[in-house]
């Protein structure tokens, strides 16, 4: 039985309620108390938890019979991570992708949702809400970033691209000034997945690979013309999410990309 994919516009009202209502206005007003440190030092704060909470509830209403994994759902209990392996539609929710940027006043973060159909991602969405970016996709239906259609793909640029690496995968990108002009370590991904479907950035390559930060993202390049895949050519699998990813303006610049960063480690 075919699974009713929800409605693209209701869900950007959704979470544009959620920022007006609970994130922006504790942008830059944080008070004691509503931040703190997870495992591994990732920060998390009131308005990741709320937002959460408010979107699992509204989203599940929308599209009944479908359940979440949630980015602080999964840190307080790691079995919600089964339910990639469930027969109902899953929503992934990043409620602030970039929370450390958040907790410290800077602008860029982002609401990232994917939702996820038979293990593949369907439709995706990313809402910058200071920037004012926002992206939406469905499969078959191409992407648009603020109500324009976004095309990928073409070829190459003889100056070297610009991107985004993680640890010793940014040592390697850096380390070839050839191919690549320039690249950063990541900052945000719901925001460097914006700068790929806006042009700003060719690439981006990261070796943690939790779906609420690239489900969406490495599915909305794709549908845009672009290319995604694991440095060892592998799918990249939402419900056990190991290796590292590599996600490109087009397959010719994923190639030319992965030749460099995907070498030895460097002596």
């Amino acid at each position: 039985m075919s699974v009713q994919s929800p409605d693209p516009n209701r869900v950007v009202e959704l979470i544009a309620a959620a920022a007006a209502e609970i994130i922006l206005p504790r942008f830059r007003a944080l008070g004691d108390g509503e931040i703190d440190e997870k495992d591994g030092g990732e920060l998390v704060t009131v308005a990741d938890l709320e937002t959460e909470t408010w979107l699992t509830r509204e989203l599940t209403k929308l599209q009944p019979g479908s359940t979440v994994v949630g980015e602080e759902a999964v840190f307080a209990d790691r079995s919600v991570f089964e339910r990639f392996n469930g027969d109902a539609p899953v929503w992934v929710i990043d409620p602030i992708d970039g929370t450390w940027n958040f907790a410290h006043g800077r602008e860029i973060f982002a609401v990232i949702i994917g939702y996820v159909v038979n293990g593949q991602v369907a439709a995706g969405w990313i809402y910058e809400p200071v920037l004012r970016n926002v992206v939406v996709g469905v499969r078959g239906d191409g992407v648009q970033i603020n109500g324009e259609n976004v095309e990928l793909g073409g070829k190459g640029r003889d100056d070297g691209y610009v991107g985004t690496a993680a640890r010793h995968l940014f040592v390697r990108a850096e380390q070839d000034s050839t191919t690549i002009r320039e690249v950063f370590r990541p900052n945000c991904a719901g925001h460097e997945y914006v700068q790929i479907l806006s042009g700003e950035r060719a690439f981006s390559a990261y070796t943690k690979l939790m779906p609420w930060d690239h489900a969406a993202g490495s599915f909305l390049v794709r549908e845009a013309g672009g290319y995604s895949a694991l440095l060892d050519r592998g799918h990249y699998d939402l419900a056990r999410p190991s290796g590292e990813l590599l996600t490109a303006r087009s397959r010719e610049v994923w190639q030319e990309v992965h030749a460099v960063i995907a070498k030895g480690d460097p002596a």
